[in-house]
């Protein structure tokens, strides 16, 4: 009864979109015993952040990996659709690669693109990671990082795997559950999210 739905997803806004990524990357690596600490998250969701909206920095390899591929993640939140044209234009802005999807590059580490409009089948899809392939083409440590897009249903996807976290969805976009008293705190595990960091203050 939890569940959300892609069309959700899409109906967040930005703030709660990104909000959402960070909530979601700190529950996995909770639930896999890493430091709540390796998850940052802050400022305007339009502006010029450096290409990286959340970003996970673990302090040792991640095993079991999932949604967060590897110990050093960046995700980049955009609630437009991003065909391929607009992958390239993220990824290298006026022609040159953003420097901290270098640098992700460089710590084999994993860049994903999130997209709440976005709803690919598998040749969009394709398309969509061969565009990230093709703004890497000039990096040398290309090889080492794992790049991935994620779309509206595969954040409902991971979202589901959480039911503190999907009641908040709902709750969002207006579609709350009666008698869920977790929404306020996250199921209340008394989790909260500040501009720059989210944590469990336990």
């Amino acid at each position: 009864m939890f569940e959300v739905s892609g069309n959700d997803i899409a109906d967040l806004s930005d703030a709660d979109l990104r909000s959402l990524v960070a909530r979601l990357a700190l529950a996995e690596l909770r639930a896999k015993g890493y430091p709540r600490s390796s998850v940052t998250a802050g400022g305007n969701q339009d502006a010029a952040d450096g290409g990286l909206d959340v970003r996970v920095e673990c302090p040792s390899d991640i095993t079991d990996s999932d949604f967060v591929p590897r110990r050093l993640t960046g995700f980049q939140v955009k609630k437009p659709d991003m065909p391929p044209s607009a992958i390239l234009n993220e990824m290298r802005p006026k022609g040159v690669l953003r420097d901290v999807i270098r640098k992700l590059a460089e710590g084999a580490g994993a860049y994903v693109i999130v997209s709440s409009q976005g709803s690919v089948a598998d040749k969009p899809l394709a398309d969509r990671r061969q565009a990230m392939h093709t703004a890497l083409k000039d990096v040398p440590s290309a090889i080492q990082l794992k790049t991935d897009f994620y779309d509206r249903d595969r954040i409902a996807n991971w979202v589901n795997e959480y039911p503190g976290i999907a009641a908040w969805v709902r709750s969002r976009v207006g579609r709350p559950l009666s008698g869920w008293s977790g929404i306020g705190d996250w199921a209340g595990r008394g989790w909260s999210c500040a501009r720059e960091r989210c944590h469990d203050p336990r």
